[in-house]
């Protein structure tokens, strides 16, 4: 899951630019969107295809409410899926997407009409945990990674789904003090919910350097010391704000591979970035 509850900070751009690195390094990889600004989807499928998949209901809000009914059966979730996401190449083989919908904030309408329909709520909160573990063994049989760009809140009702289900979470970071706040609530909130999922790292985004409020907070954060040593451990990969990132989200390109798109220079921080995670994934949770 990429998350804070900071709006703003590269969520998406990154999300997006790490699945379309997994992806062109061969892994078979899952990009989900769980925000209602549907912006992951229509950057990887184009705003016709995230047209089509709206209007044939294929999305994650559909997906979500089709979990609700009882006769639902793992074979269906492939139908929610759209292969071939990005603009490189014409779309890249082993990148997938579960794009999301407008109505994604009509599910909890949904969820509350489906407890209604069980005789005590500890019979349907047990149903539900099967669909979320369900859900998850798809996803591990089908795909190498599956990345969930979220919006900035555990409120809405498919982020908790997610929280469930993920295995980590990292959280994207301006090195400022309004972001380094919000990721530090992120983690605190996470933790007294309960949630199992692991903290895989902070990332620090839209960094620049000539802005010493940023190099003080990135410094003091690797030092152990300041408000910024109560976040999950920064990657060492920092990823700038840069206008060949910003100019890479533009409809009308059509690069040929993942450097093309995103230049050299950016493309090498996310293949480090890439290491790093899965690094972190392999090592055992503390």
């Amino acid at each position: 899951m990429f998350i804070n509850l900071k709006g703003g900070v590269a969520k998406t751009t990154n999300a997006v630019a790490m699945a379309e690195c997994m992806a062109s390094a061969g892994y078979r990889t899952l990009l989900i969107d769980a925000d209602h600004q549907c912006m992951a989807g229509e950057l990887l499928l184009g705003a016709r295809r995230q047209l089509e998949v709206e209007q044939r209901c294929s999305t994650l809000h559909d997906l979500l409410a089709t979990l609700l009914n009882d006769e639902f059966h793992a074979e269906q979730l492939d139908a929610y899926i759209t292969r071939q996401g990005s603009n490189i190449a014409g779309g890249l083989d082993n990148l997938s997407v579960l794009p999301c919908s407008v109505r994604i904030d009509d599910f909890q309408t949904n969820m509350a009409k489906a407890r209604r329909g069980h005789k005590t709520n500890r019979e349907f909160t047990r149903k539900w945990g099967c669909r979320k573990a369900l859900v998850r063994r798809w996803l591990d049989d089908n795909f190498d990674f599956t990345i969930v760009d979220c919006p900035p809140s555990l409120a809405a009702l498919q982020v908790k789904f997610f929280l469930a289900v993920c295995d980590a979470y990292i959280v994207p970071v301006i090195p400022d003090r309004l972001s380094v706040r919000g990721a530090m609530h992120l983690s605190d909130r996470v933790r007294k919910g309960g949630y199992k999922i692991r903290p895989l790292g902070t990332l620090w985004s839209l960094y620049r350097k000539q802005i010493e409020q940023h190099r003080i907070t990135v410094e003091r954060a690797a030092a152990g010391e300041g408000a910024s040593r109560y976040l999950p451990r920064p990657f060492a990969t920092i990823i700038p704000n840069s206008t060949r990132i910003a100019e890479s989200t533009e409809p009308e390109l059509n690069p040929k591979s993942f450097r093309n798109k995103y230049s050299h220079q950016f493309a090498v921080l996310y293949e480090a970035l890439m290491a790093e995670i899965i690094e972190r994934l392999e090592e055992p949770p503390c």
